[in-house]
């Protein structure tokens, strides 16, 4: 098109595409369709869409949009009053750019809509290219419509059979899409080690001057190889998110480990999946793109027990008889579960499950640098032990500069044996209170 077309009686594909570019084409209420197909159908390659005018109500009104040589048409169903009324797709060959990062299951397809003058309901149904446009497991798709703000499953329907997801179209304009049922997860916590309580923060020194983050999750490889639940996917952060924020509390701390936990079946003791998340210095935690909720995949709405773990802390976990976290897939409404200021009664295990900085704020026990259950200072299992024999290999004397290690207590890009701003003394000092035969273990629901 080199201008806007319409057609009022009947469009009849015998060969070839009609490509929109920036044109609108616009078919009228009583308009029909027949012959579309394999490279037979309206691409919608620039700003154009295919419009469907609508007069009354309508069900599964097939507008034929495709890419290359595949079609992958869209259709609407209607019902309501209609006023000078219309509904626009087009079809985009990638996946859907506002997708949550860690997505395990997705189509590399979607369809931007519009919809205008119509008071009641529309629905939208999208026919992707069966294998050639998934990625991940296809009977994990669902149906989602994406409002500008949030995603929305409510109401969707999806067939493999068919190749096609459905969802309804709550906005004036969206987009719909399909993957993998998913629910986001916002929570807060202050590693021990890191916090300032003259500033209220955690320290981001491990990122600058120059990054020491590993760009990809650290607890899937060695030394710490925690164990993974349901999670098959290397969580990796572009190094953009390492750098300096517009808002100092937004720069990335470190790297902390999530479980989702059952609170259905003895509650809180089955690891349902896990997921590495970065730590902001405000104690958010976000997904790899260093600004969203956490995403767990294939994932209903509900209540779910939250324990956050460390490679050189005591992990925490709420409660989950008084502190269960009500996820959804909504950035809008997810609610937030705040470690930092909950009560004892909403944090697992006694008062001995954290320390309370002077600032009255929850923080994480740190010190515990041989990432076990328990932070001691005697043998055996010596943290201290394990700093001067496994990170500076027996030699007090040894400083080891610009590392990112599990000997590094105090977030200081360093790790020594001897003060001053000794790692070891941190230990004694804060984390056990000046009293070297205390043990402090780690609380989690089992």
């Amino acid at each position: 098109l080199t201008g806007a077309a319409s057609i009022s009686s009947s469009l009849l594909f015998t060969n070839g595409k009609i490509i929109l570019g920036d044109n609108n084409f616009t078919l009228a209420s009583a308009a029909t369709v027949a012959g579309q197909g394999t490279s037979k159908f309206i691409e919608t390659n620039g700003a154009g869409q295919l419009l469907k005018l609508i007069t009354a109500n309508v069900t599964a009104a097939e507008l034929p949009v495709g890419a290359g040589t595949s079609y992958r048409p869209a259709f609407v169903t209607t019902n309501g009053t209609y006023s000078s009324a219309s509904v626009g797709v087009k079809v985009l060959t990638l996946a859907d750019p506002n997708k949550p990062s860690m997505i395990s299951d997705f189509l590399t397809a979607h369809w931007p809509v519009t919809k205008t003058g119509i008071t009641g309901t529309v629905t939208l149904t999208g026919q992707y290219i069966d294998a050639g446009d998934v990625s991940g497991t296809e009977a994990n798709l669902r149906g989602y419509f994406y409002n500008g703000t949030d995603w929305s499953s409510t109401g969707e329907a999806h067939d493999v059979a068919l190749n096609r997801v459905t969802a309804p179209i709550a906005t004036a304009t969206g987009e719909l899409y399909g993957m993998d049922k998913f629910v986001l997860a916002k929570a807060k916590v202050f590693l021990q080690g890191a916090y300032n309580t003259s500033t209220g923060v955690m320290t981001d020194a491990l990122r600058t001057p120059s990054n020491l983050i590993p760009l990809s999750d650290p607890y899937r490889v060695a030394p710490y190889n925690f164990t993974q639940v349901n999670n098959a996917i290397t969580e990796t952060a572009p190094a953009s998110v390492f750098a300096d924020q517009a808002s100092a509390n937004n720069n990335i701390v470190d790297w902390v480990f999530i479980e989702l936990r059952s609170s259905q079946v003895s509650p809180g003791n089955t690891v349902l999946q896990t997921r590495s998340a970065l730590l902001k210095r405000d104690g958010n935690i976000v997904d790899v793109d260093g600004s969203s909720p956490v995403t767990f995949n294939n994932t209903a709405n509900g209540n779910y027990t939250i324990a956050i773990r460390h490679r050189n802390h005591l992990g925490i976990s709420a409660d989950p008889s008084t502190n269960l976290l009500a996820t959804t897939e909504q950035k809008s409404t997810a609610p937030l579960l705040d470690l930092t200021i909950a009560t004892d009664a909403q944090i697992f295990g006694t008062s001995a499950a954290y320390a309370i900085s002077t600032d009255n704020k929850n923080v994480m026990w740190s010190g515990n640098a041989n990432f076990n259950t328990n932070l001691r200072w005697n043998p055996p299992s010596s943290d201290k032990d394990y700093i001067l024999a496994t990170v500076l290999s027996g030699v007090s004397s040894t400083v080891l500069n610009n590392v990112y290690s599990q000997g590094d207590i105090n977030f200081d890009r360093r790790v020594r044996w001897n003060p001053p701003l000794s790692d070891k003394d941190l230990i004694l000092s804060s984390s056990l209170s000046g009293v070297s035969s205390t043990v402090r273990v780690q609380a989690l629901p089992n």
